[in-house]
């Protein structure tokens, strides 16, 4: 990045919008969130949320339209769903960050585990089971099942199959894959940054060919530092990023895409995914968890994939409609 200095003209705020209803944008929205907050307090959380996915959304979208996002922020956080919403450990833990980041190792776990902490609240587990298993969470465990399939699939193909997960998180998928069974000739390498995700992968997986790198993709992607990670990482059948690219911004994406396609073997592929902008629960998450991604169209991973130089690329959504996958090839993919 350079030193200079742009300075960016005043903005001119957006006409607010009419009222639909006879209400304002604030008057929604309360009215949205009291009737959640009674469903919550009613022990019907997952009621709440069905109420909550798509109209909250909606207003989130109107209220950046319209230059009234930090209001809204101040609405929903000075509610008294805030409150109730704070005792669930998923919706607790996206906002606490006690990783530096939401969306951590620990919470793909509640989203696999579907079991709320031991002292959780009875608000706090019913809410708890509602977010996890929302839209998102069902993403979440779909990708998982998709990503365990794809191993098995390598790992059926190849002798000596070598594989990659980049920002590995728990390598939840390994569980139950071919990677565990007693025949398994080749390696599987799960690369993150975090170290204790690194830890518990090495735990889980002790005295098998699993091989945990702590290094982030930053590293990886970089000129002459990537080059040598990449060397000493060495050539791959399948390598796949489950929830990487949903916080990188285009250019690091572009160059970590470019790398991943470099370190595939022959006939090898790579496999991205990213949340889309129209996936459910959105305004949740960015207004209660301060959980926001980088959200891509398929259109977008199409152009990402070219522009990394692949030399075939497919796209496909996921069943909920909230994650967009693209499969890259540097050459020709095998026959079926």
């Amino acid at each position: 990045m350079n030193n200079e200095t742009i300075t960016a003209a005043p903005a001119t705020p957006a006409p607010a919008s009419p009222p639909r209803g006879g209400l304002t944008l604030e008057e929604n929205t309360q009215a949205l969130l009291d009737r959640a907050a009674q469903q919550v307090l009613a022990g019907q959380a997952a009621a709440a949320f069905r109420l909550l996915t798509p109209p909250l959304s909606a207003l989130w979208s109107e209220a950046r339209a319209t230059g009234q996002a930090e209001a809204m922020r101040r609405w929903c956080q000075g509610h008294a769903l805030h409150a109730l919403v704070m005792q669930d450990p998923f919706t607790h833990r996206a906002v606490t960050k006690p990783r530096g980041y939401a969306g951590d190792a620990v919470m793909m776990d509640f989203i696999y585990d579907g079991t709320p902490p031991a002292g959780t609240s009875a608000v706090g587990a019913d809410v708890f089971r509602a977010t996890t298993r929302a839209g998102m969470g069902l993403s979440v465990r779909y990708r998982r099942q998709l990503l365990r399939s794809l191993i098995d699939d390598t790992v059926v193909r190849h002798e000596q199959p070598r594989l990659l997960s980049v920002a590995a998180g728990h390598c939840r998928e390994l569980q139950g894959s071919l990677v565990e069974a007693p025949g398994f000739a080749g390696e599987f390498v799960a690369l993150d940054q975090d170290p204790l995700s690194c830890q518990e992968i090495a735990r889980a997986h002790a005295g098998q060919p699993v091989r945990v790198v702590n290094q982030g993709v930053r590293e990886l992607a970089g000129s002459a530092q990537g080059s040598v990670l990449a060397d000493s990482l060495g050539r791959f059948d399948l390598i796949y990023s489950a929830g990487l690219y949903d916080y990188l911004p285009d250019a690091l994406a572009r160059r970590l895409t470019r790398r991943l396609l470099a370190m595939l073997r022959p006939g090898g592929r790579v496999l991205i995914a990213n949340f889309v902008p129209g996936g459910s629960g959105r305004g949740y998450m960015e207004l209660f968890m301060d959980w926001t991604l980088v959200l891509r169209t398929e259109a977008q991973m199409r152009e990402l994939a070219e522009a990394a130089g692949a030399a075939q690329a497919g796209t496909f959504a996921d069943p909920p409609r909230n994650v967009v996958y693209a499969e890259l090839w540097r050459d020709a993919p095998e026959a079926i």
